[in-house]
């Protein structure tokens, strides 16, 4: 089962910024998960999905 993770601890798995991850959510690259708690929105991404993206973005030598 996937576990979710914060916008910072993807960051740290991209070794890139949270904002780098925010672009990477708005332009459709990577999907995540909105889960309002008490007003307050929180976003979440699924390990399974950060897997997808590391293999789609995967260069392979030919």
């Amino acid at each position: 089962m996937s576990q979710l993770l914060s916008v910072t601890e993807a960051a740290k798995v991209l070794d890139c910024s949270r904002g780098h991850v925010y672009n990477l959510i708005a332009a459709g690259e990577l999907s995540a998960v909105d889960i309002g708690i008490a007003g307050r929105p929180k976003t979440r991404v699924l390990t399974s999905e950060l897997e997808e993206y590391i293999a789609r973005k995967t260069r392979r030598a030919s």
